[in-house]
């Protein structure tokens, strides 16, 4: 049994006629989820060129090449804003040009940028790729913070940054061993109408990162309410962390099983965080304690689609759709299709599970009512179909195209 029968199959027809699936749109290009537009200025090659310098940026090297006609002045000007991120590299993973055409400081903020898109685009499909804040502990522990543009994150690594080693304003980038790549790339600080500064993390009195390995120990989703004094932490999820983490990706799509690989990083780290916060100082003595919390509940989710991809699943009635990825976890299911989260509630969890394992419309009617008891209101053969209709139309179940009693499916 599962949950309050009235809610549930309420729910269900609730959903059912508001969109039975709560889905989560696909991010805007130039959005922390979307796939990054390609800069067609970027030119990519294995060349040195002559006046250069390398950064590192989430464990892509990236060469900044000046043009011939740079004045001094700016070339020292753009290095000095990167100085936090100089690498040291034989063969550059991308090489972008900056000229002295326009004037230095949006020429900087759009530096930054090329600078980060360029690392995305070479570390696509290899690490997930948060658009976070980072800082480190001195044993390499990192906490993530997550959260979009405009949710302070370049303030809150410039509070926290001063106690911790700085990692990241813009992009905490982790392996599937909980290894984090650093992207020390200037601050960019918001200015009232002219372009963000960016500011160096030396000059910003940021902290050099610890020789220890870096390595990923905390999430934490960012809900910053001006006004709150004192930080609050809570648990989110698993399911509910991966659709507020999702709209923070970078390449997510490009990833194997993306949805299970972040179930199991969510795991891996012991859980997920939200912290409701004022102010970013007050969130410094949080640190030490979000590495040493004892993990939350994990293990909660099961893969539903690993095996089932690109096959036909279900019965000559019914059919999933084209489906990339799926995970069950607290009575709902995630399903990735065509690039698109999308969150199975209700009952429809119930009916899409079953038609994977070849139910009839009437064994589906029969499992709902196992699951859920009978509804306090409607025919249950009616709010099943509904689903189904739902379901049907997200395109990710394909159902026979005929008329039967119970209505057109």
């Amino acid at each position: 049994m599962h949950g309050s029968p009235r809610v549930s199959w309420a729910l269900s027809l609730e959903l059912a006629q508001r969109g039975a699936i709560i889905g989560l749109a696909p991010p805007a290009l130039g959005s922390p989820g979307a796939s990054p537009q390609r800069d067609d200025s970027l030119n990519v090659d294995d060349r040195a060129p002559a006046e250069h310098f390398d950064v590192a940026a989430i464990g892509a090297t990236v060469r900044i090449q000046f043009a011939p006609d740079m004045p001094e002045d700016s070339r020292e000007r753009v290095l000095d804003v990167w100085t936090g991120a100089i690498a040291t590299a034989h063969v550059a993973d991308a090489v972008i040009q900056v000229g002295p055409h326009g004037e230095i400081e949006s020429m900087l903020e759009h530096l930054s940028v090329r600078v980060t898109l360029a690392a995305l685009e070479r570390k696509r499909g290899q690490l997930i790729m948060m658009h976070a804040a980072g800082v480190a502990m001195d044993d390499g522990r990192v906490v993530a913070f997550v959260g979009p543009s405009g949710r302070g994150k370049t303030t809150l690594s410039a509070a926290l940054g001063a106690h911790f080693g700085y990692v990241s304003d813009e992009t905490v980038a982790v392996d599937r061993d909980l290894t984090v790549m650093a992207y020390r790339k200037p601050l960019s600080m918001l200015r009232s109408g002219k372009p963000k500064e960016q500011v160096s993390p030396p000059r910003a009195g940021l902290l050099e990162l610890p020789t220890a390995r870096l390595r990923l120990a905390a999430i934490v989703l960012l809900d910053r309410r001006p006004g709150v004094s004192e930080p609050v932490l809570s648990r989110v999820r698993v399911i509910d962390a991966i659709t507020e983490l999702i709209a923070q990706l970078s390449y997510v799509t490009d990833l194997d099983a993306p949805l299970q690989r972040l179930a199991s990083l969510c795991d891996a780290v012991g859980g997920v965080w939200r912290v409701t916060y004022g102010e970013a100082a007050s969130l410094i003595p949080l640190v030490p304690e979000l590495v040493r919390a004892p993990p939350g509940v994990v293990g909660t989710w099961t893969p539903l689609a690993s095996a089932q991809v690109g096959a036909e699943v279900g019965t000559t009635e019914f059919k999933w759709g084209a489906v990339s990825d799926a995970i069950a976890a607290d009575g709902s299911v995630a399903v990735m299709s065509d690039g698109v989260l999308r969150v199975l509630a209700g009952i429809a969890p119930s009916i899409w599970i079953g038609i994977s394992r070849g139910l009839s419309f009437e064994q589906l009617v029969a499992q709902a009512i196992a699951d859920f008891d009978r509804p306090p209101l409607g025919d249950a053969s009616k709010l099943v179909a509904a689903v189904i209709d739902e379901l049907v139309r997200e395109g990710l179940v394909v159902a026979e195209d005929r008329q039967t009693e119970r209505g057109t499916l």
